[in-house]
C-alpha cells in the first residue's frame, strides 16, 4: 500500500487489506508514535502519518522501537550479563553475527523496504 503525500493511512483500511489483526497494528502504532516515527490525526479522516525522514530513518530505528533493543541472542544486549560468556562457544559467534546484523539494518532506510514489497508477478515502480 503506498499513500500519496499528505494522505493518512487508516489502521482500520490496512488490518483489511493486509489480513493483520487490528489489535496488533494498533499496538505496533502505539510504540511507533512513542518513539516519534509516526503522528496519529484523530478525526472522521484521521489516520497516521509519518513524521521521520524516511530515508534517514532506518530498519534497526523501527525494530528498537517496537521491541527494544536488537540482538540476535539475548545474551548479547547490554542489559544482559551472561556469567557464561566468557566460556561459551556460541557467543562469539553470535557476537559477530550479531555486529553484522546491526550493521545493516541501520545502514537500510525504510524506503529502501519498497523493493522488497512486491509480489512475484506485481508491476515495479
Amino acid at each position: 500500500m503506498e499513500l500519496s503525500k499528505g494522505e493518512l493511512l487508516s489502521l482500520r483500511q490496512f488490518s483489511k487489506d493486509s489480513a493483520i489483526s487490528f489489535l496488533f497494528l494498533q499496538r505496533i502504532a502505539k510504540k511507533l508514535r512513542e518513539a516519534n516515527i509516526i503522528e496519529a490525526v484523530k478525526g472522521a479522516q484521521g489516520g497516521y502519518n509519518l513524521i521521520v525522514n524516511p530515508k534517514k530513518t532506518t530498519i534497526k530505528n523501527v525494530i528498537e522501537a517496537i521491541e527494544g533493543e536488537y540482538a540476535v541472542a539475548n545474551c548479547l544486549k547490554t542489559t544482559c550479563h551472561c556469567p557464561k560468556e566468557k566460556t561459551c562457544r556460541s557467543h562469539q559467534i553470535f557476537k559477530v553475527i550479531n555486529k553484522h546484523l546491526i550493521e545493516y539494518l541501520d545502514s537500510m532506510s525504510i524506503v529502501e523496504l519498497k523493493k522488497y514489497a512486491k509480489l512475484p508477478g506485481e508491476a515495479k515502480n
